[in-house]
């Protein structure tokens, strides 16, 4: 079993739509795991689709064995910026409305802005040193860590590790049965509801305990979950 620390640096603005308040479309403090997962081409979706449909399911099913958690926010500033379109069809006329605002404002991160991130995997990784997230394809650096100490642990290790920093995971990649009993919401949206320190004791099953060069501080994860609660780390 590997564990890497993945840490993020923009080179320029990101912008997910997270939330949309009236002609105010805001990102996230975070970056939801599906699209780190799409971001690093572990997913792939087809270039074209007739149908706005996402096939999350099907397309992270083929990932195989590895699996990416969502990443917090260490650091960053936002930008409010406005944008207007138009319409860019050969004659003008009323037609019916599609939905999609022609002005409004964005608030994105600034270029500088860190995040952190999380990839468990059944065999040794190689990534890119850069890769493009968010509407606009933000260029992102990449910087990957391994831990100095990696020790798989079970439940009863737990009450040991209660100062370990806990990393923010996805509510629905996690079995019903093995779901913590405290936890911070973040986000209860599409795809997947987000949530950040949980706490595992008194749930069975096998988590990784591990610590880094340049913090002692453990991190703990559990190996019970996996994208929608399939093809579970710990049956790797």
């Amino acid at each position: 079993m590997e564990l890497y620390r993945c840490d993020l640096t923009l080179h320029d603005y990101l912008f997910f739509a997270t939330t949309e308040r009236g002609k105010v479309a805001e990102t996230g403090p975070f970056i939801h795991n599906y699209a780190l997962t799409y971001a690093l081409g572990w997913a792939v979706s087809p270039w074209h689709n007739e149908i706005q449909k996402p096939r999350y399911r099907e397309e992270l099913a083929e990932v195989g064995r590895r699996y990416v958690t969502p990443a917090r926010l260490v650091r960053g500033s936002y930008l409010v910026s406005q944008y207007n379109t138009m319409s860019e069809s050969y004659s003008l006329g009323r037609t019916q409305s599609t939905g999609y605002p022609d002005w409004g404002f964005i608030r994105c991160f600034r270029p500088g802005a860190a995040f952190r991130f999380y990839v468990i995997s059944a065999e040794a990784v190689q990534f890119s040193h850069y890769f493009r997230l968010g509407k606009f394809m933000a260029k992102t650096l990449l910087h990957v860590t391994t831990p100095h100490n990696l020790q798989q642990v079970t439940a009863e290790s737990l009450p040991s590790l209660r100062r370990a920093t806990r990393p923010m995971l996805t509510w629905n990649d996690i079995p019903t049965s093995a779901r913590p009993a405290v936890y911070d919401i973040i986000v209860s949206a599409l795809p997947g509801r987000l949530i950040d320190n949980p706490v595992f004791e008194g749930v069975a099953g096998s988590y990784l305990s591990a610590t880094f060069a340049d913090d002692e501080t453990a991190v703990l994860l559990p190996l019970h979950m996996g994208y929608y609660g399939e093809n579970l780390c710990e049956s790797w």
